[in-house]
């Protein structure tokens, strides 16, 4: 439940502390939006169906039962995660926050950063703190968000353009699992150094072979002097974790659903939402919260894009959704299995949640 980045409904996706405020030496003004923004990538949506009607069919069709965890976010989904990030029970969004407006200035002085390359970027919640730091550094910022679809791309750079008049933002469209070395698309060798990020602890939805997989390739991209940012959740309490993702409104319990109707609207399928509930459990052992739906009763579970007809027994659990927790040591040894060394770690004082830095591996 971490991949996109929450907007702030009141500036269009950038938070209103950023928004109000220029870059802090180079507020100078700019070419027109329009000519500081490209959008690159992004497959057909007879492509886009194509490819969710085989990975659903895929995770449907094998026990445990499971679907991809990103197609939570059509755009009730992304609005049911931009409630989540204000509920009281979960922490991960404020804690990260905090660390980036703490951190930014420095973690973008010793990078020497002048352009910020974005994974996952979603709503580009986050990215204001990074962006004004580099903005502070040089007369030409560019910004390359990186994900899924194009409409929060758009959308985020417009308030962002509208923000920062030098700031020039070069967009990729596609999925990370599958699709980062679209990156490469985006990337200038004009634009260095850079700062890669992959923030919202994101890297926790992906499991011990997917994640050091795409840090794998992530540093294929990177240059020597070019630097990563990571964020990551933190092993605390069990308590404290399982309350985040079991919020007392029942709004991660909509988030958690709403991925049926996404599937059966997507696929053309027949699929009752009521007939699930919501579970969302922490394994100790493994270091992870999953998230399942859970059948009511016994039920047929249709995809007719699919050609697919799934049985589902009473309380049978259909995963959506791993967040893998972190210490200081597994972060170190994820960074090295992806091929980069850590250089800097910065927690909360409450442990809650840390970005870690680092840089490409000799």
């Amino acid at each position: 439940m971490n991949t996109p980045k929450r907007a702030d409904a009141r500036t269009g996706g950038v938070p209103e502390a950023v928004a109000r405020r220029p870059f802090a030496l180079h507020a100078v003004q700019g070419a027109q939006p329009e000519s500081r923004f490209e959008l690159v990538g992004g497959s057909a949506p007879a492509d886009r169906r194509a490819r969710m009607a085989r990975e659903v069919v895929a995770g449907l069709s094998r026990r445990p039962r499971s679907i991809p965890p990103k197609y939570f976010y059509d755009e009730r989904g992304s609005r049911l995660f931009d409630a989540i990030c204000d509920l009281p029970e979960y922490y991960l969004t404020r804690a990260e926050q905090a660390l980036l407006q703490a951190h930014a200035g420095g973690i973008v002085e010793r990078s020497g950063a002048r352009c910020l390359v974005e994974i996952g970027s979603g709503m580009a919640r986050k990215t204001g703190s990074l962006l004004r730091a580099i903005g502070a550094r040089t007369p030409s910022p560019v910004y390359v968000p990186f994900d899924i679809a194009p409409e929060p791309i758009r959308e985020s750079a417009r308030a962002l353009l509208a923000a920062y008049p030098t700031l020039r933002v070069r967009g990729i469209v596609g999925d990370f699992a599958h699709e980062c070395v679209r990156l490469s698309r985006g990337l200038s060798a004009s634009d260095g150094p850079r700062l890669f990020a992959f923030l919202g602890s994101t890297i926790g939805n992906l499991d011990e072979a997917e994640a050091p997989s795409l840090l794998r390739t992530i540093a294929s991209l990177m240059k020597k002097t070019d630097r990563f940012l990571l964020g990551v959740d933190l092993v605390k309490d069990p308590r404290t974790i399982a309350l985040a993702y079991n919020d007392a409104q029942g709004v991660t319990a909509a988030f958690n659903k709403n991925v049926l109707s996404v599937i059966a609207r997507e696929l053309d399928g027949h699929v009752d939402e009521s007939a699930f509930d919501h579970l969302a459990l922490y394994d100790e052992a493994r270091q992870r919260i999953e998230m399942h739906l859970v059948s009511q009763r016994p039920q047929r579970l249709t995809l007719c894009s699919g050609d697919v007809h799934i049985e589902l027994a009473r309380g049978e659990r259909v995963m959506t959704e791993i967040s893998r927790k972190f210490s200081e040591a597994s972060a170190k040894r994820l960074l090295s299995e992806g091929g980069m060394t850590m250089l800097e770690w910065l927690s909360t004082p409450e442990r809650l949640f840390a970005l870690c830095v680092a840089e490409r591996a000799p």
